[in-house]
């Protein structure tokens, strides 16, 4: 295709909504999307009842709404474009998509929520340079990441110590082993109730055995972690504003990708309480963005 062509066939773009949660929204608000001045936002109900013709460029916010575009499109003309959501959510979706008889025609790329486990390893070392061991439990969204932990670990010095926790089981029982075997504890995000049983407990073993914890979100640094990493929706809106203007100014999909832009917070409560004495987020914030996976 050539560029002409491709920028005479995405002019038009609908963003589609994973629900009509303010959340969905205020992320739509936020993408600049001057680009297309006749884009449209929709919810998964009105994109279902929509009888027109399926827009050739769809901005997939959240993933009930990358898992519906995937459904419907169909041409070899059609853009999938995800944002705000989980790169192990995307990742199975797009294993499921690929074996369709459209994968191979259809454009499909994503910008993750999620920050990359090597980034998330090497802020570990950063706050614990002495550290020899690190660990995390997985749930059944995570536990793809096993290999990769194992790998990252070992490259940054850390004998890597992991588990996986299901509904069933106990997470006191499956978390005090596990948190005692690490000199630094690793939350990884998964589905929200493992999330809420995982934040719960590793917040009050890692205290009770001094171990530092590192968080997902800005809420984890509140309840106790030492530091969490997060991108925040305004970060991740400006990213997906400058993907959605490089799909009009080249023909080129990018690759999927994590967020280029994070936000440290500190505990300085916690890091007290356990007496370490760390960098500012401005300079461990420069050494993150040494990384790049």
């Amino acid at each position: 295709m050539s560029l002409a062509s491709f920028h005479a066939h995405s002019k038009t773009l609908t963003i589609l909504l994973s629900d009509r949660h303010h959340v969905y929204q205020e992320f739509a608000n936020a993408i600049h999307t001057e680009a297309f001045p006749e884009h449209q936002i929709l919810t998964l109900g009105e994109f279902d009842n929509n009888k027109g013709p399926i827009p050739e460029l769809i901005l997939a916010i959240g993933a009930r709404a990358c898992e519906a575009a995937l459904r419907a499109i169909h041409q070899d003309s059609d853009i999938v474009y995800c944002t705000f959501l989980p790169s192990q959510t995307f990742q199975q979706m797009f294993a499921q998509y690929r074996s369709s008889a459209t994968a191979q025609t259809v454009k499909v790329t994503a910008t993750f929520m999620d920050q990359p486990l090597q980034r998330q390893i090497y802020l570990a070392r950063l706050i614990a340079p002495g550290a020899r061991s690190i660990g995390t439990v997985f749930g059944s969204n995570s536990v793809y990441q096993q290999q990769a932990f194992e790998t990252l670990s070992l490259a940054a010095g850390f004998e890597a110590q992991h588990a996986f926790l299901d509904e069933r089981q106990n997470p006191v029982q499956v978390l005090t082993p596990l948190i005692q075997r690490s000199d630094i504890f690793l939350s990884l995000p998964d589905s929200a109730g493992f999330n809420r049983n995982v934040t719960r407990w590793s917040l009050y073993i890692t205290l009770r055995n001094r171990v530092p914890l590192i968080g997902f979100s800005a809420s984890y640094a509140k309840a106790g972690a030492v530091v969490s990493m997060y991108t925040t929706t305004e970060q991740l809106a400006q990213q997906t504003s400058q993907v959605l203007n490089q799909l009009i100014t080249t023909d080129i999909i990018p690759e999927p990708a994590y967020p280029h832009e994070f936000t440290l917070k500190i505990n300085q409560s916690a890091a007290r309480t356990l007496r370490l004495e760390l960098p500012d987020e401005e300079l461990l914030s420069k050494r993150l963005t040494e990384v790049h996976p």
